[in-house]
């Protein structure tokens, strides 16, 4: 009897099923390689790992920390806008954490001033060279273009530099001495680090205006020019400023020229 059972049991085969090896702690939570990068003046940060990102921190400029914990890939980026320079950026993946820090550039912007225009044409009905230098356009033509200050011709005459509203000979000036509605723009202004916050517009006769650069662009600034201004000559001046706090000035110096015979 017991050789018939001793038989029966080699007989019955045995299954033997490997249990999964558990993966261990130290491969779980082992180094990682990763690398960052900013852009956009600090405003942007991509960075990549080997393995999952557990979080990342960020320092901001401005002295906002926040902390990402919820991110689990290997890939992550940050679209920061102005105002949202950061100051470090610290990485854990794995076992490793990375730091990245960065320093703003914060160049300083540049202003570009006009001032809306009849064609330059070379014409009595356009704009020409004044005769003592600068330049000359007729008041009452309609205006279809735009001159900046680089475009005032500075030739060394006495008027050189100096924008002219003309008439009066042909063209009839207007019903009211230095009656003249006169429109501005500084939208061809700009920032290296793209982050321009306000601007200013002084028209030269104790009246100025602003406003944000992100919600009301300086494109169409009208002014009516109704009491001339001191010395007969209007100094114009655009100033634009980013978000460091930098600023710069354009000027146009403008006057008015009645040729009416007497």
């Amino acid at each position: 009897m017991r050789d018939t059972l001793m038989l029966m049991a080699m007989a019955i085969p045995v299954w033997l099923v490997a249990a999964p090896a558990a993966q261990s702690p130290s491969k779980r939570n082992s180094a990682a390689t990763i690398t960052g990068a900013f852009a956009d003046s600090c405003r942007d940060f991509t960075v990549h790992s080997s393995k999952d990102i557990s979080y990342i921190e960020l320092q901001y400029v401005a002295g906002a920390v926040i902390k990402n914990e919820t991110i689990n890939s290997h890939d992550h980026a940050i679209d920061g806008g102005t105002g949202d320079e950061i100051k470090v950026a610290t990485v854990k993946s794995g076992t490793t954490i990375e730091e990245f820090g960065c320093v703003p550039s914060n160049r300083a912007p540049a202003a570009l001033l006009e001032i809306q225009t009849p064609p330059v044409d070379q014409t009595l009905a356009g704009c020409y060279p004044f005769w003592a230098g600068g330049w000359s356009c007729e008041s009452s033509t309609p205006r279809t273009a735009w001159t900046n200050s680089t475009q005032v011709p500075d030739t060394g005459g006495s008027d050189s530099g100096l924008f002219h509203w003309v008439c009066g000979d042909p063209f009839p000036c207007p019903a009211y001495s230095y009656r003249y509605a006169v429109t501005f723009r500084g939208i061809g202004s700009s920032d290296p680090d793209g982050d321009l916050t306000s601007w200013t517009l002084d028209f030269g006769d104790g009246t100025s205006v602003s406003g944000d650069w992100s919600t009301g662009l300086p494109a169409q600034i009208a002014h009516d020019y109704t009491n001339g201004c001191a010395g007969g000559v209007c100094v114009i001046i655009l100033t634009v400023t980013d978000s460091a706090g930098q600023s710069d000035s354009d000027v146009i110096r403008m006057g008015f020229v009645d040729f009416t015979p007497d």
